[in-house]
Formats: C-alpha cells, structure tokens, sequence
C-alpha cells in the first residue's frame, strides 16, 4: 500500500500470464464439449473425420465412405452426417444437419409437433423453435434457401437440439456441396471396445481419423492445435515476467523496510514470522492478480473464438478447473517471487537494520 503504483503494476504484469492461461484453458474445454456432442450425435459411439484438417467443421468425406464403413468388422450401425454453419432467419453461426431418415442419428429423434420431414422439408430442434419462435407449416430461411418446417423435435443433444434438421441431400444441396459428408457417426456391436474399431478404420482408410476421446479435439484440429500451443509458450513467458516483477517488487519493499523489520526482529519476532509476512504480502499481490487475469481470460478466449478462425461451434467455457489452475499458477508465481526477498529478509541483522538511515 506504500507503494501502490508498483504493486498494481506488478499485479496486472502477472495477470497477463494468468489470463492467456484461463483464456486457452477455457477454449481447450470449450472444444472437447463441442466434439463431444458432435462425436456422440444420435447415440454413436465415435465418429470418423477427414484427418489434418483446420477445422473439424471442415472435414470432407465422400458419401460412399459410409456403406464401406459399415461394411468393417465390429460395426453394428452408421449415420453419414452433413453439418454446415449458416444463416437462418438473419441469426450467424446457425447449426443445419444433413441426415439420411432410416439411418439411427436421425430415427432417435422424438417428435413433440408436426411430423417427419418428406422432400424439402425440415425439422427444428425444441431449442430452435423456440428461438427463432417457428413451428410446424411455417417457413425458415436457410442461407438463403426458403424451407418448409414439417415439426419440432428434442433429442437431448444440445447441439441438435439448437439447429436444423433436414434430409441429407437437401443439406448438401444447401451447403453447395453434393456428395460430400463431414462425419460417420459409429456404432459398435455388442462387446466390442469402440477405440479398437476406431484403430481398425484408421488402418483401413488411411487419412481418416476415428475420434473416441473428445480430448483428440484440439490434436485434429490444427487451427485449436496451433493457437493453443502458441498461447501456452506465451503464458509461460509472461508469468515467469511477472515472477521476475514480484521478486523486484517484494526486494525493493524490504530494502525500503529494514528498519521496521530490525524492529520486529528486535522486539522477538522469529525468522519464520518476517518470513511469512513477506509470503502474505506477495500472496495478496497474486490474488490480485488472478481477479485481473480472470477478467482477461475472459474478454480473451470471447475474442479468440469470434475473431479467429476456430468453428463457429465452440464457446468457452469457464468451469471450476480453469479457476483452479489460474489460482495455481497466480499462487506458484507469488511464491516463486517471494523466495528472495524472503531470504534476504531473514538474513538481516537487527542491529544492521537499526543502524539504516
């Protein structure tokens, strides 16, 4: 509080670091979520993708891949999916799916209005009715094409439940892409481990990836892979900065106290109590910092994910782990600084400090 200008400086030096750290946590979460639904559509076990792709969104599969597919040992079941990213009704970003009608992704659904969809038709989740605030026998613009909607269905998939649903021709038709899927949904028999199904596709199409696990998100993903990589050198950079900071922060406020401390020390106060005076007060600067670097990540990883180029789909996500690590990292680094200054602090002789002028 002597020096408040240094402190605060210090404090927002550190909570540069914490926020890009919070900001790729969070996107990294925000991802798995994101695949997790996309991986698990209609009940499948896993999905297959183009492989070395920018964008998961991106992926593009020839439709006949899905009859080989389901064709391997260990299939039970497959569901060629078309997923496209549009403008409904004037709403950005809007989920439009590609489904063939016999196929499982499609026949899970529950029907709570209207009817299945036949020729152009389509169906809107329960989360998209309610949002674009249509029902059966009204009309929604998809990019740009006018489509009849026959019903509203839920299927407790968030991601489905917030979009379109239509024929898998009619989506390809739309997207401009004819013959073109972006994923297999899988399903397993009875007693057979997903992953090694997984292993078998990968081997039998080379350049195809089977994702089981959503944690595979950001390996596929190179956009995700990249900016994620690149941001964790920085935090790193920039939180053994703000270390450096708190360490010439914490050394200045001793050399400037020593008599107070030769005091404290003169007056019986051991070496562990001075030290931990300086741990607290180092600490309380790199709590200060994670409320900053909180508020960064979060305007941050807001704008990674609309500026940038990582699927419209993603949204971050801020849970009780990515607070954990900001406070670990906040802390470490508060500790770290402090090591110095401690030790000088400890060393100093009460009758030297007394003598300081």
């Amino acid at each position: 509080m002597r020096r408040r200008a240094r402190s605060l400086l210090t404090a927002v030096g550190v909570s540069l670091g914490v926020g890009l750290i919070v900001a790729l946590l969070s996107i990294s979460a925000g991802v798995q979520t994101t695949v997790n639904g996309i991986i698990h559509l209609g009940g499948a076990d896993f999905g297959v993708f183009q492989g070395h792709i920018t964008d998961l969104t991106r992926s593009q599969l020839p439709e006949g891949l899905a009859t080989q597919v389901a064709a391997q040992p260990g299939v039970k079941a497959v569901a060629a999916i078309k997923l496209e990213v549009t403008t409904v009704d004037g709403v950005d970003s809007f989920l439009v799916f590609g489904l063939n009608p016999t196929e499982f992704a499609a026949q899970q659904f529950v029907i709570t209005q209207g009817t299945r969809p036949t020729g152009n038709q389509v169906l809107l989740g329960d989360h998209a009715a309610s949002q674009l605030k249509l029902g059966p026998g009204d009309r929604v613009n998809v990019a740009g094409h006018s489509l009849q909607v026959s019903g509203v269905f839920h299927s407790g998939n968030t991601f489905e439940d917030g979009s379109v649903v239509g024929p898998l021709a009619l989506v390809e038709q739309v997207a401009g892409t004819p013959g073109e899927l972006t994923s297999v949904g899988v399903i397993v028999r009875a007693g057979v481990s997903p992953s090694q199904v997984a292993k078998q596709l990968e081997q039998h199409f080379p350049g195809l990836v089977s994702v089981t696990d959503p944690g595979q998100a950001v390996q596929i993903d190179t956009t995700s892979q990249l900016l994620i990589s690149v941001g964790w050198v920085f935090g790193i950079v920039a939180l053994l900065v703000g270390g450096v900071g708190v360490t010439n922060t914490m050394a200045m406020s001793v050399m400037e106290r020593s008599q107070e401390i030769g005091i404290l020390r003169a007056v019986g106060w051991p070496g562990r109590r001075v030290a931990l005076l300086i741990l607290a007060e180092s600490m309380v600067i790199c709590l200060l910092a994670l409320g900053i670097g909180l508020l960064l990540g979060y305007i941050g990883a807001q704008v990674l994910v609309a500026q940038g180029s990582l699927s419209a789909l993603v949204s971050p996500i801020f849970g009780p782990s990515v607070f954990a690590w900001g406070l670990a990292f906040s802390l470490g680094v508060g500790m770290l600084g402090a090591i110095y200054p401690v030790w000088r602090a400890i060393r100093l002789s009460p009758i030297q400090a007394l003598r300081r002028e």
